[in-house]
């Protein structure tokens, strides 16, 4: 649980201080960039397809994870918004909520 709670803690780091920067530099204009890049069906378009999937699946195991009650769905609108911004803060709280387990981290409200 240490590794995975390290990996969670250096993740965020990372993503907020990229985020930072980039919108400092670049601006806060991510939809045009991402949307664009969609639509033209390269590399581009390829990586953001699978990040699409890849949060919205993240998106619906968080929200089943609360149970599909109004903060699982809070929780699930910010984590589609908010990527690993939002997951990874989210999962390092979850792994210390749980104590330290594993199967409870996973499961949230269905763990009993």
């Amino acid at each position: 649980m240490t590794l995975f709670r390290s990996f969670l803690s250096v993740s965020t780091v990372l993503i907020f201080t990229v985020s930072i920067y980039v919108i400092v530099t670049l601006g806060f204009n991510w939809t045009t960039i991402y949307f664009s890049d969609l639509l033209k069906l390269d590399w581009r378009s390829q990586f953001n397809t699978d990040l699409l999937i890849y949060i919205s699946l993240m998106t619906i195991w968080i929200t089943w994870r609360e149970g599909f009650t109004p903060k699982g769905f809070l929780f699930g609108f910010l984590n589609f918004f908010g990527g690993a911004m939002f997951a990874c803060p989210y999962l390092l709280f979850s792994t210390y909520k749980a104590n330290g387990d594993f199967k409870s981290v996973l499961l949230g409200v269905h763990t009993s």
